[in-house]
């Protein structure tokens, strides 16, 4: 490894995981399925190696492996197996649930059962999330924006994992960020994965928490009121550009009686009212009352029980009628970081990916890791 590219992996806080550059490419391993006492993965000339010192690979006849933990007994096939699990590699795509993964695959045992992780290079990850997470058919430049984000993301989140020694780095779903497998990413989504090879967000040089959203509806909120993270590089900051989203203007009508069920109130709803919003406008308190009966709730708890599709965002104005209570709101989303809407609103302006990037995480710096 050379001194100038040691130094950025130390600046960036990568140095602790360059092990994985394996003939220079970087990899990342995805937690798709955690839990499971049964596990399937099937694939093209199958080889399954135990994860033991000394273990041999033998080909699984058939292309189809089936694991089962018994107690504490890890079984392949009906037969015992040492180790912390077993490693599958295949000529083509391996499959699992219904789900294409690369041609690499561990199945390892943990507390809570086996975890089955897709090892793949970083950049076969990132063109997957991009084309999962945003529409493939926004500006080539608002992909490339989100191909950053993601890539900045899973860097961090490795970092993490491997300070924590951690088997995996990110799981698959929105908790961390959409992975549908190895095979569904679209051509455009590569393209701009390819096109940013290598480059991330840092701050300090530290990778940045690259949050991202729908649509914020006009105005981006800052990190500590939207996820509890005080970053000085989540900052709200206004944003014209994602008029365009679908629910960039969106109402929701609940009943008096399903909004005090909601509120954990005995009877339905009387009154309303927002008691505190963020400096951005995003409802942090509501009251509900019911006659005498009165609650404070959390804009997020609310937005929980009532349904994150139903209640787009916390950007709301609520008020009374005859129908019930109307919430008006707009944006999608927590509302932190990058807005897609909005990066393909000033790509279509004719902003390119950098300019993108460093309004919605104003104070970053972009970086080329590798």
């Amino acid at each position: 490894m050379s001194s100038g590219r040691k130094a950025m992996l130390a600046a960036t806080g990568l140095l602790a995981v360059a092990p994985s550059f394996a003939g220079g490419a970087e990899v990342v391993r995805i937690g798709v399925a955690t839990g499971k006492l049964e596990v399937e993965v099937s694939g093209p000339d199958l080889v399954a190696e135990p994860l033991r010192e000394g273990a041999t690979p033998a080909r699984v006849a058939g292309g189809v492996a089936r694991l089962r933990l018994s107690g504490r007994e890890l079984l392949l096939g009906g037969e015992p197996v040492a180790g912390a699990g077993v490693a599958f590699s295949a000529s083509g795509p391996i499959r699992h649930g219904g789900s294409e993964l690369s041609g690499t695959v561990e199945v390892r045992r943990g507390l809570d059962g086996l975890a089955v992780i897709d090892v793949l290079p970083l950049e076969d990850y990132v063109g997957s999330v991009t084309g999962a997470e945003m529409p493939p058919s926004f500006p080539a430049e608002a992909l490339k924006a989100q191909a950053i984000a993601a890539r900045t993301f899973a860097v961090g989140k490795k970092v993490e994992a491997r300070q924590l020694g951690l088997d995996f780095d990110l799981g698959a779903s929105v908790l961390d960020q959409v992975y549908p497998g190895a095979g569904t990413s679209d051509a455009r989504a590569r393209a701009a994965a390819s096109a940013t090879e290598g480059e991330v967000l840092v701050f300090e040089h530290r990778p940045v928490e690259a949050y991202f959203h729908s649509s914020c509806g006009g105005a981006t909120e800052a990190g500590v009121d939207a996820l509890g993270r005080d970053l000085p590089y989540l900052r709200s900051v206004p944003c014209k550009f994602c008029r365009g989203a679908p629910k960039y203007r969106w109402e929701l009508l609940l009943s008096a009686a399903e909004l005090g069920q909601l509120a954990g109130l005995s009877r339905a709803a009387t009154g309303a009212r927002v008691v505190r919003r963020s400096a951005a406008g995003r409802v942090m308190k509501l009251e509900v009352e019911a006659g005498s009966e009165r609650v404070t709730l959390d804009g997020a708890e609310l937005r929980r029980r009532a349904g994150y599709d139903r209640m787009p965002s916390l950007a709301f104005l609520v008020r009374s009628d005859r129908r019930g209570f109307a919430f008006e709101g707009r944006g999608s989303g927590h509302g932190a970081g990058l807005c897609q809407w909005g990066a393909a609103g000033m790509a279509r302006a004719g902003a390119d990916y950098r300019r993108i990037l460093l309004h919605y995480y104003p104070g970053a710096e972009l970086v080329k890791m590798y």
